[in-house]
């Protein structure tokens, strides 16, 4: 049955298409302040490393403030406050006309993302209506998908047709969309299903990051999360040699093998949107894990091209299936009000496991070679799977609480 003309979108459906924009804007920022680093003011690979880490450190130091913050003020106001330091920070990239500047609004840009992120994952939570744990898992997860393909296809685009300065502006502007996005929904005062002022906290709810992992099925997630991400993280500079050195192919392939892991993200996204049912089955993400690893010794084990097609699409399809699995696992695995500290703390796993692996992977390459090292680092992440799919097996499942009812909920102030 086709939608009825002129129905509005749902808080659900808005808070997608804000993600979507704050995502892309994200990705996009990054690849400008690397070619503006690289081409036009001259830097080397230190100064890179270092503008990576601007990027993505705040997001592990500032996990449990951001949290926090996020838990008492409301995702909506850190939301809009954090887009708008993002767009700040953008227009301050276009300004830019020195290493030590460009580093510090990269830095700055940093910052709003660790709790511009966070806070849009945790709003879900506090949406007026039933929670829907398992509809906004998918499309978030589709939410964050797409910006791997979109932010770093902005970039270039605008790059080359008009320049750096083009791509920040451009940056800006999404920014300042997705955060309206922010403005246009109403959520609660509190989460739905978390304390109300007549609602005591309890000391779980009250506790700090130590008492969030105090929850055996969180603890596991965390993991998990962080075992992939590190093989995620650990295999970014390798790919691109692998495809020179050992497959002997061009450069192109690169660009080639990426869009076939972006449709299998995509093709992830309709499988579960189709099959929701899929993503409520706790087995889900521990086999996630299982593919994902497979995916990568696929892609890596051979000299074979077509082995590398077939490995790096079922990675990207497994991937699809594990950030969504991971992040209901996180939500029903956590009380209600914490819901910002899981996500900032999720956030913070993705992001060391994109900074810290790479050094390794690389002197690791270097001693044992390119292929071995891809191999090894599939290995042990279809390991990680096979044995958590095991434990799954042979633990009985936990029921998930229902959340209590709270008072008549107030729209959130800003």
């Amino acid at each position: 049955m086709s939608r009825p003309a002129g129905r509005r979108l749902t808080p659900l459906q808005t808070l997608v298409i804000g993600q979507i924009l704050i995502g892309t804007a994200s990705w996009a920022a990054l690849i400008a302040v690397q070619t503006k680093a690289s081409y036009e003011l001259h830097q080397q690979a230190l100064f890179l490393a270092a503008v990576a880490m601007a990027w993505g450190a705040p997001t592990i130091l500032l996990s449990p403030l951001v949290g926090k913050t996020i838990d008492s003020r409301g995702p909506r106001t850190v939301g809009i406050a954090a887009t708008l330091l993002s767009a700040a920070a953008s227009l301050g990239l276009v300004l830019t006309d020195g290493p030590a500047l460009l580093w510090s609004m990269t830095l700055l840009s940093g910052i709003a993302r660790a709790f511009a992120q966070p806070a849009a994952d945790a709003m879900p939570s506090w949406l007026p209506g039933p929670a829907e744990h398992v509809k906004s898992s998918v499309w978030l997860g589709f939410a964050t998908s797409i910006p791997m393909i979109a932010g770093p296809a902005l970039a270039a685009t605008l790059v080359a047709t008009s320049g750096t300065a083009s791509a920040f502006t451009a940056n800006a502007i999404a920014f300042l969309l997705g955060g309206s996005v922010f403005l246009l929904l109403r959520p609660h005062r509190t989460p739905a299903g978390g304390e109300s002022k007549d609602t005591p906290a309890t000391d779980g709810q009250r506790g700090g990051m130590r008492a969030l992992l105090a929850h055996p099925g969180l603890r596991v997630t965390i993991t998990l999360t962080l075992i992939v991400w590190i093989s995620y993280g650990a295999l970014t500079p390798l790919e691109i040699l692998y495809i020179k050195s050992v497959l002997h192919e061009p450069a192109g392939t690169f660009a080639t093998i990426e869009m076939v892991f972006g449709a299998g993200l995509l093709t992830a996204t309709l499988l579960i949107a189709r099959y929701t049912s899929l993503l409520a089955r706790r087995f889900l993400l521990p086999f996630s894990v299982l593919m994902v690893g497979a995916g990568q010794v696929l892609y890596s084990a051979s000299h074979s091209l077509t082995f590398a097609y077939l490995g790096v699409g079922l990675w990207g399809l497994a991937a699809g299936l594990f950030g969504p699995a991971c992040r209901l696992s996180l939500l029903q695995n956590t009380p209600t009000a914490q819901h910002g500290r899981a996500m900032a703390l999720w956030r913070a796993v993705q992001s060391f496991g994109n900074l810290a692996p790479p050094t390794v992977a690389g002197v690791a390459a270097h001693f044992a070679g390119i292929q071995p090292t891809i191999v090894a680092i599939g290995s042990l992440v279809v390991i990680t799977g096979a044995v958590a799919c095991t434990l799954t097996r042979s633990r009985p499942a936990a029921k998930t609480p229902v959340p209590s009812a709270t008072s008549a909920p107030q729209p959130e102030k800003v």
